[in-house]
């Protein structure tokens, strides 16, 4: 799928996961920097994803508290310091059955979400419904951040960076390959840059089971049971204690004469 690079290029994201055949729904959808906000926060969230994008401005991101409409305000202990702004839980029970109506759509194929930022905005601002979505995907947003910036328990902070990795590793085998390591497509027209991007996606899938193959072609022994040995200067291992070795024995050359003799005394022989 070709997408254009926008800070809300992460919707692409969320409409290839809706439009999955078959597979293991995924846990943790990791994107890096500049692919996010509340609003996609919110979508992720409410169509039941884990919504985990990487922070390059992580000290200037805020921290939000919840407070039930009519309750009193709840204390978070410790993190009051840091959770000064408050969700509007107001707006997300008005048009949570509107909130609802747009996940089924979604999930449904009745809109794709790229498509919903048109819907939820306006002239440059927010709609109430699209407010409404990035009240609740602050929600969403504090809890990824606390399990980010968790000083004790790193593990939800190690998958999200394993993924990211993997990722990064698939690009950069991707550059690889694609034109001379240059990675660059040339196809003025969509189309054919789809066409670019299939045929490559199925080369970077090759080469996995390929490699496979080939590691264990090398891990495997020789006919007769004796390993190759291909590096130069290295010795073939020990026997075993009460093990012979095998020797071909010393070669033995016979001088030309003798041979000569020998032929010329198995001729009669031959003709009789």
């Amino acid at each position: 799928m070709v997408v254009p690079g926008t800070p809300r290029d992460s919707l692409f994201i969320l409409d290839t996961l809706l439009n999955l055949d078959a597979g293991v729904k995924p846990e943790m959808v990791a994107t890096d920097n500049a692919s996010y906000s509340d609003m996609v926060f919110g979508l992720f969230k409410i169509l039941g994803y884990s919504f985990s994008p990487r922070f390059r401005d992580l000290a200037d991101q805020r921290f939000w508290s919840a407070h039930l409409p009519g309750a009193a305000p709840a204390s978070y202990g410790p993190l009051d310091a840091i959770a000064r702004n408050r969700v509007n839980l107001g707006k997300v029970v008005t048009h949570w059955p509107d909130m609802t109506r747009v996940a089924g759509s979604l999930v449904t194929g009745q809109v794709r979400a790229y498509d919903l930022l048109r819907m939820f905005g306006r002239e440059g601002r927010p709609t109430p419904l699209g407010q409404a979505f990035a009240e609740y995907g602050r929600i969403a947003k504090t809890l990824h951040l606390l399990a980010v910036v968790d000083p004790v328990d790193d593990t939800y902070r190690r998958s999200m960076n394993r993924q990211l990795t993997v990722q990064e590793s698939r690009h950069t085998l991707a550059r690889t390959i694609c034109h001379g390591r240059r990675g660059r497509l040339h196809q003025p027209y969509r189309e054919g840059q789809e066409d670019q991007l299939g045929v490559l996606g199925l080369v970077l899938n090759a080469v996995g089971p390929v490699e496979l193959a080939l590691s264990r072609r090398r891990r495997r022994p020789a006919p007769g049971g004796r390993a190759r040995h291909r590096r130069r200067g290295r010795r073939p291992p020990v026997p075993a204690e009460g093990e012979a070795p095998e020797h071909p024995g010393p070669l033995r050359l016979q001088p030309v004469a003798a041979r000569r003799r020998a032929a010329t005394a198995e001729r009669p022989a031959e003709q009789g």
